[in-house]
């Protein structure tokens, strides 16, 4: 071997071992960006999941507040409450009887319309004593228990700390979640009562209410449809760097029972007491590998962790990354093959007499068929190597038994002798995704057609790749099918949280489809159209309910706040990924093409088509729709008012196109109301 040839071959090994080595780099750089995704989708999907439920919860406690403080605020408790408290040993013994009569009659009215009483206690036919957990409760100043609901004993320890607290700090404050000697779940709110003196009155006494939380909060924990098989809402407290989990575990373990080290190595739970509220991935607290998110209640230091098995949740992801690292390795593992093969045999013929080319080329050629063969007949995707004159020069296993023949027919064979003029017109069509019949039964192929310039004797050959993504598919629409159901949980979420609105997105959503097909937008418009109408209302979760139900006039202060629903919304939707101009036609839902609208004050020329079909589509469902402050308008008088206010709040076009439509297509005039 001289040494031209020599340095001929080291070069050539540097240069495979290059190629091996950045199409390694490239092939586990894709793999790490497809993780990365999968966690991002996983990141929004559960973030929305622990909103709504903080959400949810947050409303349930302000809402015991809200009873109490209204029961506290009463004049006649409050003046009862005064003249018990008072040592006036001129008043006659009855008074003080009555006066506590009236007060327990106001407790059990206010503890039967609140749900503050037990619905588990049964009734003795015997005159025996019952001791009730939950219920409501009134004490003085100086922690005396004034009255109570029937059977409620008094204030235990952890009650009477919180009455205590309540006194001194002279706020509303939430107790702790606690098992009673009946391994019931119970939670305590107390509220100040003040003498009917005015505003800055002393504090004369405590209601104290008690509530079971098996019953009346946990079960908020787990509302709406289950987004994935082996997720778990857990509501989480930390002490000492001590865990509790105040809610029952799904291995059975009762509420607070289970108590934790924030120390302990990967527990997901520690995670959830820190700054970051980005998905984590850690271990739960039987050990198993989950995926975590976590968010704080404002109301309380407690905080809700949305967890989800990580082995399950990532399983399709995982076999999928499997997939295409095994799949394009074989594939750099066959160009680095052909490479050596093409290298060989060009070295070859300069370096060896024509009958040692011969027996070399006829080597080369049987470990290059054995090697391709050793690859690529073990994999499930078709593979075949084109001439330039569409002969076939090979083919593997799976091909073959696709076209049920044997391998060793099809090499030599003619491309055209194989498929009819429909299927050869696929496989040879550029790169794309198509639908073939090889055998028995209809599949989805990524074809994927490799150019090869030369390849020892055969130059421009064509390397045709047909990879199965039936299943790929399958799990793209499942996926897509998840996010509608995601969705219409989040719109029927709206629609109990602003009653007024019920049924609102889904007739805007009505309304903008029948404009889009009639303005003939194209198909990813009118998708991304839809989806911003069922969602334009998700922001309005965010503005307090008292708001959205207000008959009076609403002040400037709650304007503002009411109209900083479409910038809430799209911070709600801000990372999910959308095809079309989704959020950027929700964020024109409230605009004029004059400029005179919000968030932004766009004009017409700075909104798109779909943002101003939505616009239309808005103030018209609106107008025949009832309103906490209005009656809806017909029909007509609403089309009235948008042609009135065309060409300065909206576009004549879709103003035309809306007259258009219900003069000759839709009857809206029987849509569903709140209730109905």
């Amino acid at each position: 071997m001289t040494n031209t040839t020599s340095k001929q071959i080291a070069t050539g090994i540097v240069l495979l071992l290059l190629i091996l080595s950045l199409g390694a780099f490239a092939i586990h750089w894709y793999i790490d960006q497809e993780r990365q995704r999968d966690m991002q989708r996983w990141e929004s999907r559960m973030g929305l999941v622990a909103d709504t439920r903080v959400t949810t919860i947050e409303q349930w406690m302000q809402q015991q507040f809200t009873s109490l403080e209204q029961l506290a605020s009463n004049a006649s408790l409050q003046l009862y409450l005064w003249q018990l408290s008072q040592k006036d040993t001129n008043q006659t013994a009855k008074t003080p009887g009555a006066q506590r009569g009236y007060l327990r009659n106001l407790l059990l009215a206010t503890a039967q319309r609140d749900n503050f009483t037990s619905s588990t206690i049964q009734t003795i036919p015997a005159n025996i004593k019952q001791t009730q957990t939950t219920g409501l409760a009134l004490y003085d100043a100086h922690l005396k228990l004034m009255t109570a609901t029937g059977g409620l004993a008094e204030a235990d320890t952890e009650d009477r700390a919180l009455l205590q607290k309540v006194l001194t700090e002279d706020k509303p404050l939430t107790g702790v979640i606690r098992l009673t000697p009946d391994n019931e779940s119970i939670i305590s709110f107390a509220v100040p009562v003040h003498a009917v003196l005015g505003a800055n009155s002393e504090t004369i006494g405590v209601i104290l209410g008690i509530r079971n939380a098996d019953s009346d909060l946990f079960p908020l924990l787990h509302q709406g449809a289950s987004f994935a098989e082996g997720n778990e809402t857990l509501l989480l407290s930390l002490k000492d760097d001590q865990i509790t989990y105040l809610s029952p575990t799904r291995d059975g373990t009762a509420a607070t029972r289970r108590r934790l080290p924030r120390t302990r190595q990967n527990l997901a739970a520690a995670t959830a007491f820190k700054d970051s509220q980005t998905l984590t991935i850690n271990t739960n607290y039987r050990g198993d590998q989950v995926l975590a998110v976590s968010r704080p209640l404002t109301s309380t230091p407690w905080v809700i962790q949305q967890q989800v098995n990580a082995r399950q949740a990532m399983q399709e992801s995982n076999n999928h990354r499997n997939f295409l690292l095994t799949t394009l390795s074989l594939l750099l593992l066959s160009i680095a093959a052909l490479a050596i093969a093409a290298w060989r045999h060009g070295s070859s013929v300069k370096a060896m007499q024509q009958n040692a080319e011969l027996r070399h080329k006829t080597i080369k050629l049987q470990k290059q068929t054995t090697l391709l063969h050793a690859i690529t007949d073990n994999i499930d995707t078709h593979t075949l190597l084109l001439s330039n004159n569409d002969k076939i020069l090979f083919a593997n296993q799976s091909f073959a038994h696709a076209l049920k023949r044997p391998l060793q027919e099809i090499p030599g064979t003619h491309f055209n002798a194989l498929f009819d003029t429909e299927t050869r017109s696929l496989i040879k069509g550029s790169n794309e995704v198509i639908t073939l019949n090889l055998g028995e039964h209809e599949k989805i192929y990524q074809n994927t057609h490799i150019p090869i310039k030369k390849l020892g004797k055969y130059t421009d050959t064509l390397l045709i790749v047909l990879h199965d993504i039936t299943a790929l598919q399958k799990t793209q629409r499942n996926h897509q099918k998840l996010l509608r159901n995601l969705i219409s949980t989040l719109v029927h979420t709206v629609d109990l949280h602003d009653p007024y609105s019920a049924y609102h997105s889904i007739h805007m959503a009505e309304v903008a489809n029948a404009i889009g097909q009639t303005l003939k937008l194209n198909d990813t418009d009118r998708e991304a159209l839809d989806l911003a109408a069922t969602l334009a209302n998700i922001g309005k979760i965010m503005i307090p309910r008292e708001v959205l139900t207000k008959t009076d006039p609403l002040t400037q202060a709650e304007q503002e706040l009411l109209q900083k629903h479409v910038q809430y919304g799209l911070e709600l939707l801000d990372n999910l990924q959308f095809e079309g101009p989704v959020l950027k036609t929700i964020a024109q839902k409230q605009e004029h093409i004059d400029g005179s609208g919000y968030p932004h004050g766009l004009t017409e020329s700075e909104m798109t088509l779909t943002g101003k079909i939505l616009s239309v589509s808005n103030a018209f469902v609106a107008l025949v729709s009832p309103r906490a402050y209005r009656d809806k308008l017909d029909i007509n008088a609403a089309l009235d008012k948008l042609m009135a206010m065309a060409d300065s709040h909206y576009d004549r076009h879709v103003v035309a196109a809306l007259f258009h439509i219900v003069e000759n297509q839709e009857d809206w005039s029987q849509w569903d109301e709140p209730g109905a």
